[in-house]
């Protein structure tokens, strides 16, 4: 079974199909997430897991679209200043933030505080927040490998941020244009869903 970290809040994605927006989230402990992949029915349901092994994505068919708002598109804010302040108010301290490609592709889920969402609808570009840093982190500062939002969703029931976003390079860290490189199936077996990284040739 793939190594999952323990005593630490591990994120599940589940969605219908593997080219989605319509995505909701779960958080689960460590052994609750040991069960479900160990009751996984890898017959009807498909499971991804990400780099750090902290998020896993489902896809089920049978999964049922879920209720977001949109908050901001194409660098214009869809809410009202007065709106927005309101509910940035009434945000977490700490949230997940998903970032997804134009098609629906997972790339990666990092964290984020309010700050990273009014960087985020500021500036156009996906950010976060680093946890090991203590610190704003935006997507591309270093590796130059951007994301430039194309909308901002957000979710109520459990509260998380979905940035919709032009991929520039590799999402992961890895070097692999998603950080949910890997298809888990049966008897522990393991697949690359993508053939090489961003930039290798085949």
């Amino acid at each position: 079974m793939i190594p999952i970290p323990k005593e630490k809040d591990i994120v599940i994605l589940t969605k219908p199909n593997f080219l989605s927006h319509d995505v909701s989230i779960q958080i689960l402990s460590s052994i609750d997430t040991e069960k479900l992949i160990q009751n996984f029915d890898f017959t009807l349901n498909q499971l991804y897991v990400d780099c750090d092994e902290d998020c896993f994505l489902v896809i089920s068919p049978s999964k049922e679209n879920v209720a977001k708002q949109l908050l901001w598109e194409n660098g214009k804010l869809m809410f009202t200043k007065e709106q927005l302040e309101t509910f940035l108010l009434t945000m977490p301290t700490l949230v997940p933030f998903l970032a997804q490609d134009t098609t629906g592709k997972d790339l990666m889920l990092a964290w984020g505080k309010k700050e990273s969402l009014r960087n985020a609808i500021e500036t156009g570009n996906g950010t976060y927040f680093s946890r090991s840093r203590n610190g704003k982190w935006v997507k591309g500062e270093e590796s130059g490998h951007f994301q430039k939002l194309k909308q901002i969703y957000v979710h109520f029931d459990p509260f998380f941020i979905q940035y919709v976003t032009d991929q520039i390079g590799a999402a992961c860290h890895t070097g692999y244009y998603s950080c949910f490189f890997r298809e888990l199936g049966q008897n522990d077996s393991v697949s690359f869903v993508y053939s090489n990284k961003v930039g290798e040739s085949l």
